[in-house]
């Protein structure tokens, strides 16, 4: 994974970005049959994906978009998946993707515990005022 020149990001971000980058370009490779349908849907998940991470850096209550994104990580999965076994991704590329996704799946499970502890924590201080 490439090394992004910003410490602000959560790292999770870092990762969705470069799954992104190089999933657009291996989707182009796609057989022509499978490149409109089964590409353009890869696409697209993944593009909200990156799209609903960014937003979640954003706002103070990320629980929702959080869970947007986990749900979205098995859909692309899921999608990943089927490009394999359509052979329109290599056994290396699909391991490649599959390395990613866990990696992605790691990170955005950390943040979610952390936002859970955060709310637990702010609900505590809230009923003690």
């Amino acid at each position: 994974m490439k090394e992004h020149n910003s410490e602000c990001e959560p790292r999770v971000l870092v990762c969705l970005y470069d799954l992104s980058l190089w999933l657009m370009k291996a989707t182009n490779r796609y057989p022509k049959n499978w490149r409109v349908t089964l590409g353009d849907r890869l696409d697209r998940v993944v593009l909200d994906m990156l799209v609903l991470g960014q937003q979640a850096t954003l706002r103070h209550e990320k629980r929702v978009l959080l869970q947007e994104l986990s749900d979205d990580l098995e859909s692309l999965r899921m999608l990943v998946r089927l490009s394999r076994d359509l052979g329109c991704l290599d056994l290396r590329r699909y391991e490649y993707a599959a390395k990613m996704m866990d990696e992605i799946g790691r990170q955005l499970g950390g943040w979610m515990k952390q936002q859970h502890r955060k709310r637990f924590h702010e609900d505590v201080e809230t009923s003690l005022s």
